[in-house]
């Protein structure tokens, strides 16, 4: 999956340790947001002082902001709404990347509409944001109401299909929701009976994200199911979601760890394992014996004098503006790094989110567009899709004909198609019906644009690769039959 799409707390230090580009934590990345944030998101840098000021309901000390930027203690999601509203930012964003940082669930917004009305709301037909999401999931949750088995399948279904086709932080508000969500009892019940009935679909497009989701629920019942998709798996992507599953989610019982051990060793000893699988594999075996002999922490790919030359100029990007900086911030320069040339997707995929709601967005995003249109790297090469890939996670509206352009022109075309599915606005049907029509094109790049206008709820798009493109022409027809609100939804 594109970066796009998806541990110990330690202090924020910036100074060098014995390896200079040892793994970012997770507590360290939230504490070096919010910091950035102070010193970088509005015209003049805050001072701590200024920013206690600014912080007035409820009040907070000069110390607590403090303690929040060197990662010792949790920052309550009531802070991080007074963030979003002091720097603009849309609401959630925050809330929901920090959440995933592993700090705390949204507790949610204390101007959060009544839990009737978000329920009617969620019920209807009419959009529904992710901020919502997150609203009525906890009220649901937390005051224990008595809900209609109905009613939790409705909800259930609907969210589990926006989180789908979500992307960014609000993908990662709406997995929080489903989170909280399984560990309902009657919610939870419900929405593995959802998760079931959404991938036994045979053309379903999207399972590895739901069947990731089991992970939240603690059951026997789920343990059995994750089991068994792993074990007995129809496609690849059921037994990526189990894997993923299982390395967040340890076994508790001896006998399922001893037999989930003895599989995922077989995945990584056997000839015919797709890496994909081979590496989330890898991953669950680490998290059961609890070390990574063959795989330290900071594993990062060798891109060649290319990748150096593109994480040089990102880092130049960062530092022109970085002019008010109070000191040197090395640990931004591991951040970009570790979002460039990552092997561990779960490190990478939070990096980029990091690097997304921070201040830096925009200036990384046009780096990356002018390393890609400069003619500095080959379409071909591993560093040019890279950075493809990461455009498509940073860019914004105006990013959107770079990278039609690359799809246009044939320069890593799939990687740019799914790049377009992240992005901020919608390709003109006209570039579709180019690459579609074009001799040979194949079945890669058929899946890739079709989970480009699929990923957008463009259905005039899915008509035209039905029409075009017999490989995809069943997958296009799952998308076709999502609901129209699923996809509107989504997006906010």
């Amino acid at each position: 999956m594109p970066t796009a799409r998806r541990g110990r707390q330690t202090s924020l230090g910036d100074d060098e340790t014995a390896d200079p580009w040892a793994r970012v934590e997770r507590g360290q990345l939230a504490a070096w947001l919010l910091k950035m944030w102070r010193l970088y998101g509005d015209d003049v840098a805050l001072t701590i002082r200024r920013l206690a000021a600014a912080i007035r309901t409820p009040p907070v000390h000069d110390a607590t902001i403090s303690r929040w930027e060197n990662s010792l203690v949790t920052v309550p999601t009531w802070a991080l709404q007074q963030y979003e509203l002091l720097f603009d930012l849309p609401p959630g964003e925050l809330a929901a990347v920090v959440t995933a940082l592993g700090r705390e669930r949204p507790t949610g917004r204390r101007t959060a509409r009544p839990c009737e009305e978000l329920l009617e709301k969620c019920l209807d037909r009419a959009p529904v944001s992710a901020a919502e999401w997150a609203d009525l999931t906890i009220s649901l949750t937390r005051q224990r109401r008595k809900i209609a088995r109905p009613v939790w399948d409705t909800l259930a279904h609907r969210l589990l299909t926006e989180m789908c086709l979500s992307v960014g932080w609000r993908y990662l508000l709406r997995l929080s929701a489903l989170q909280r969500v399984h560990e309902h009892t009657e919610g939870g019940v419900a929405l593995v009976a959802a998760t079931e009935e959404f991938v036994a679909e045979p053309s379903c497009q999207l399972i590895i994200d739901p069947i990731a989701l089991l992970a939240a629920n603690r059951t026997l019942p789920a343990s059995r199911r994750l089991l068994h998709l792993l074990c007995e798996p129809r496609n690849e992507s059921e037994q990526l979601g189990a894997l993923f599953a299982w390395a967040a989610r340890p076994p508790g019982d001896h006998s399922t760890a001893h037999r989930l051990e003895a599989v995922t060793r077989e995945l990584c000893a056997g000839a015919s394992t797709s890496p994909p699988v081979r590496e989330a594999a890898s991953d669950v075996l680490a998290t059961l014996t609890r070390y990574r002999p063959h795989r330290p922490d900071a594993r990062t790919a060798d891109l060649g004098k290319a990748g150096d030359a593109a994480f040089d100029e990102l880092i130049h990007a960062l530092d022109s503006t970085q002019n008010r900086r109070h000191e040197h911030d090395l640990l931004g320069k591991r951040i970009i790094r570790q979002a460039l040339l990552s092997t561990d997707s779960d490190l990478r995929i939070l990096t980029v989110n990091v690097l997304h709601a921070s201040p830096f967005r925009g200036v990384l995003a046009d780096t990356l567009a002018s390393l890609l249109t400069s003619g500095r790297t080959k379409s071909s090469s591993a560093v040019h899709t890279v950075l493809v890939d990461l455009l498509g996670s940073l860019g914004e509206a105006r990013h959107r004909p770079v990278v039609e352009d690359l799809v246009r022109r044939g320069a890593a075309r799939d990687t740019a198609a799914v790049a377009l599915a992240h992005l901020p606005g919608r390709t003109d049907l006209r570039l579709w019906h180019h690459v579609l029509t074009q001799r040979p094109t194949g079945e890669s790049t058929q899946r890739a644009a079709l989970y480009a206008v699929g990923m957008k709820g463009d259905r005039d798009g899915l008509r035209l690769l039905r029409t075009y493109a017999p490989a995809v022409r069943t997958r296009a027809n799952w998308w076709l039959r999502l609901p129209a609100e699923a996809s509107a939804g989504a997006a906010l």
